[in-house]
């Protein structure tokens, strides 16, 4: 089986509480800080650290794999330290040298970590259930963090599209009922108000009514269209999904891609016409090329590739995907993850001259697992081997923004200052990219990274009183954004995404050691 597919998740489990209290004598050893790390990074934070659990940490030191990787050399700038050069192994060691490496502290923490998530993603699904439909059989365009919808609020494309993959795929990890009737319900609602029947592309945003708001055709948005119904495919075995989402593949294919310098524009207008302004949001540059508009497209065909292998292996159009995804891949690994692999250049020229410097933290974790997916998906050794390079670059230079909390700080701006913030879904990512990782590699530093953040999400993130993960923090200033548990970037694609990936992550390392 693919290691992209999702692990079937027995909805049976401890409750959150429940695996809290069974693990304590685990949690006074893991959730103590990480004491490795912050004598590697001490010269960055003036505050101080505490030398506890140094049985733990002197073990971790002495581990042959850490000696000569992850390890960076910086000057301290005024500000914050611009990416160095991460010193990565030779590729050959970058597998895990053996299948029973794990220890059995190891153990333990993922049997733990892997039941936490089991039981945070039944919690997920059910306050999606419950709080996104809307009286009209459609879903709120915005919930407040008080948990209560704004019925005038204008419903987006990207929630919709991620609610619709959110509940297809949680439908197809766990069988949970209610995530099966509104990945239904979502399918029609992309149908019938969002899809574009004259250019089968989808438009971006709708009013409450579902009238056409906004019929602008973003590159990103029909990615996350094909995303979706791929995964609707796959879970309903849904015929019709399947032929949508390719039939926005081949539109994108046709349209958006740059012929003459390769990848894909931002954005066209409602008749598929060039525009001037193609940012995705106020806060992005207007250029012709970005990162997460490819990041998303090469998840997106990852999906499409994987849901044809699973339905339809001999499908005409499965050589014409793999040929989008390989494609896609290449223009990641040569244009767009950094010279020295350990960072994402963010926004580009046309003919792929870098516009910015601006360092995102979570898109540099959540690449590191993507395209490692991409790389599963495509089955090639030499795709494979440069995925792992970047995955554990992409994973190490990213600890160069965790917080003295756990948590991932946001990003460092143009102007090389740090945001501070913890954002949800660069907890979520953060999560998924430190375990992969250290499936990869079996380096211990990853695993102490992916628990760290996990206990900061518990301790931070969780609105444990009846919502879902707050969307900055509790420890960050919470004037800077209007609080959401939904909008049109705030929704389940993340979070659930990342509890599943968790459970598949934790059960491969678990099994892999037997």
């Amino acid at each position: 089986m693919s290691a992209f597919e999702l692990a079937r998740i027995t909805r049976h489990c401890p409750s959150l509480a429940q695996s809290r209290r069974n693990s304590g004598w685990l949690a006074a050893v893991w959730h103590l800080p990480l004491l490795w790390w912050f004598q590697e990074f001490q010269a960055f934070w003036l505050e101080p650290v505490s030398p506890a659990a140094a049985h733990l940490h002197t073990r971790i030191d002495s581990a042959d794999n850490l000696a000569n990787y992850g390890r960076t050399t910086r000057t301290r700038p005024a500000e914050w330290p611009r990416p160095g050069r991460v010193k990565l192994t030779d590729l050959d060691a970058l597998a895990p040298s053996t299948a029973g490496s794990l220890d059995l502290e190891a153990k333990r923490a993922l049997a733990i970590l892997e039941l936490e998530a089991h039981a945070e993603l039944e919690r997920i699904c059910d306050w999606w259930t419950t709080h996104a439909p809307a009286p009209n059989g459609g879903f709120w365009g915005e919930i407040g963090d008080d948990g209560i919808a704004y019925p005038e609020a204008p419903r987006a494309i990207i929630l919709n599209t991620r609610l619709l993959w959110f509940f297809s795929a949680a439908f197809e990890a766990t069988g949970h009922q209610a995530c099966g009737r509104l990945a239904d319900q979502a399918y029609g609602v992309l149908i019938d108000h969002f899809l574009d029947p004259d250019t089968n592309t989808l438009v971006w945003m709708v009013s409450a009514e579902n009238t056409v708001l906004n019929a602008r055709k973003q590159t990103y948005a029909q990615a996350f269209g094909i995303y979706a119904l791929a995964a609707y495919a796959r879970a309903r075995k849904h015929p019709g999904a399947l032929a949508c989402a390719l039939r926005i593949f081949a539109q994108v294919q046709a349209h958006f891609v740059d012929v003459g310098d390769g990848g894909w524009l931002e954005a066209l207008g409602p008749d598929l016409e060039p525009i001037e302004d193609v940012r995705l949001s106020e806060r992005d540059q207007n250029s012709p090329k970005s990162m997460n508009t490819h990041l998303h497209v090469l998840e997106a065909y990852t999906a499409l590739h994987e849901t044809l292998l699973y339905l339809e292996p001999d499908h005409p159009r499965r050589e014409a995907v793999r040929s989008a995804l390989e494609a896609a891949f290449d223009i990641f690994d040569r244009h767009i993850v950094s010279r020295h692999r350990d960072s994402l250049n963010l926004f580009f020229e046309k003919d792929w001259t870098v516009q910015s410097n601006v360092r995102s933290f979570g898109h540099d974790i959540e690449a590191s697992w993507l395209m490692y997916e991409a790389a599963l998906s495509l089955d090639a050794p030499a795709l494979l081997q440069a995925a792992k390079h970047s995955a554990l670059g992409l994973a190490a230079g990213s600890m160069q923004g965790l917080s003295e909390h756990g948590g991932l700080y946001e990003e460092v701006g143009q102007d090389g200052h740090l945001s501070r913030l913890h954002v949800w879904w660069i907890q979520a990512e953060a999560l998924v990219g430190f375990l992969n990782a250290y499936q990869i590699n079996r380096d211990l530093l990853f695993l102490k990274s992916a628990l760290g953040v996990w206990d900061f999400i518990k301790a931070h993130q969780i609105d444990t009183q009846g919502g879902e993960w707050l969307e900055l923090a509790r420890l960050d200033d919470q004037t800077s954004k209007k609080g959401l548990m939904a909008g049109p970037w705030k929704c389940p694609y993340h979070t659930g995404r990342a509890m599943m990936e968790i459970i598949r992550l934790c059960k491969s390392l678990q099994t892999s050691a037997t």
